[in-house]
């Protein structure tokens, strides 16, 4: 509870980055954000937590904050510093699990369900960039960015929005069926570059603010409160990619490093953690 406190008190205060994430640190490491087996009060006071599930893609597994869990997957689930334990950390609720995998489409979800409580009270997911290409553009323009192939790569992204939006709406319906009592929250996908650093860099925003238009058309559809859009754009706005202090992993020497082009702990604690914060998520309901 000690930490809880710091960490609430210090997460709006942005002139203090270093003080923060000490903070935010803190309460991941020392704080129980996973389900325990200890036994005692405070156990059986965790266990009575409302439930918290994370699924989805790699932007909800904490891809871009190393180290991994070693849990003999290649979901590269962050061990201390993914939105989801940052925001068990600031919140009432225990985080049951994260489920979320690198590399996981609308397709995955249903897999990720398996075995999940219907009692669970809250679950957060990112979904849908895997669906639209971006693996592919990664992949394609991380060699080059300058090459017709990159470019390409954009385009044919852009191209299969079209088809993304039923895949969407068909995934949200699957987990609110599935999971009755939980408040969903759909997090969008940050841009991932500061305007202006590079022209790709302003290509590849604008299909991130594409993306979001249908994934945020694609919860509207779903026409209930109990499936909410969250965007996070105005957390990390001015922490892209070429910022003084960015929000997510880039390692020019290594253009392929795992860590590339997600959120580091930085941006899952200030960016996605308290863009659920800011958004009324995260408050026990």
């Amino acid at each position: 509870m000690k930490n809880q406190r710091l960490v609430s008190r210090f997460l709006p205060r942005l002139g203090t980055v270093a003080v923060l994430t000490a903070a935010l640190f803190a309460g991941a490491v020392s704080a129980p954000a996973l389900a325990q087996t200890d036994s005692g009060p405070a156990a059986s006071i965790a266990a009575s937590a409302p439930g918290y599930v994370a699924l989805g893609d790699s932007f909800t597994s904490g891809q871009g904050a190393p180290p991994y869990v070693l849990d003999g997957t290649t979901c590269l689930r962050s061990k201390r510093a993914s939105y989801p334990i940052f925001s068990a950390v600031v919140s009432p609720y225990r985080l049951v699990s994260n489920n979320a995998c690198s590399g996981a489409s609308t397709a995955d979800v249903p897999a990720q369900l398996v075995g999940v409580s219907p009692s669970t009270a809250l679950v957060t997911l990112t979904v849908g960039g895997i669906d639209a290409g971006s693996n592919v553009v990664l992949a394609a323009c991380a060699p080059d960015p300058a090459s017709p192939v990159c470019l390409g790569a954009i385009n044919n992204s852009l191209a299969q929005l079209s088809a993304l939006a039923p895949k969407l709406v068909g995934t949200y319906g699957l987990v609110a069926a599935t999971l009755p009592r939980a408040q969903i929250a759909v997090l969008s996908y940050p841009r991932q570059f500061k305007p202006g650093f590079s022209p790709l860099g302003d290509v590849l925003n604008r299909a991130t603010d594409a993306l979001n238009t249908v994934i945020a058309g694609s919860v509207a559809a779903m026409a209930t409160p109990r499936i909410r859009f969250v965007d996070a754009s105005q957390e990390f706005a001015g922490h892209g990619i070429g910022s003084r202090i960015p929000y997510f992993a880039f390692d020019p020497l290594n253009p392929f490093a795992p860590a590339n082009f997600h959120p580091n702990a930085l941006g899952n604690g200030l960016g996605y953690a308290r863009a659920l914060l800011n958004d009324g998520v995260l408050r026990r309901r």
